[in-house]
């Protein structure tokens, strides 16, 4: 398969992630993190015995993914103009180029450090380089397979 269709799918199924500025992560407390995670299980354990059970984190996990579906739902529905539950590849590739334009104002204010409505080679290349130095833990100007699944999480 090649790589170009997949970045095309993820870039227009995350395309509200990429358009908005990602939220600063808060600090959390231990204690509130155990709180949320026991009253998480406590919502799950639905026949009160204190366990889990199969079924019952099967229900969690349809549960959270409810929010998912709903917005796949939507924007299939965005994106079949004619209406007959079906997604041709011109209706796809309309709404693929549609989410792709009005991204990339965001991407050039995210680029365009120093704001004059340009982006420059080195104001293009940072954020790349920069991903490339936090992989690149023992700083030999090289990124391992290795090195590249610890900055990944894989």
């Amino acid at each position: 398969m090649s790589k170009f269709p997949l970045i095309a799918i993820v870039l227009f199924t995350s395309s509200a992630a990429i358009a908005q500025a990602p939220a600063q992560p808060q600090p959390q407390a231990r204690a509130d993190v155990q709180k949320q995670a026991d009253q998480n299980f406590d919502k799950g354990d639905t026949n009160n015995d204190g366990f889990l059970s199969r079924s019952e984190v099967q229900n969690m996990a349809a549960r959270a993914a409810q929010p998912l579906v709903a917005k796949m739902e939507q924007e299939f529905s965005q994106m079949d103009r004619d209406k007959n539950g079906q997604v041709s590849l011109e209706e796809f590739k309309a709404a693929a180029t549609a989410r792709l334009a009005g991204n990339s104002a965001g991407a050039l204010d995210r680029l365009d450090k120093n704001k004059d409505g340009k982006v420059s080679p080195s104001e293009f290349r940072a954020p790349i380089m920069g991903l490339f130095d936090r992989a690149d833990t023992n700083k030999d100007g090289k990124v391992t397979p290795e090195e590249a699944r610890k900055v990944s999480g894989r």
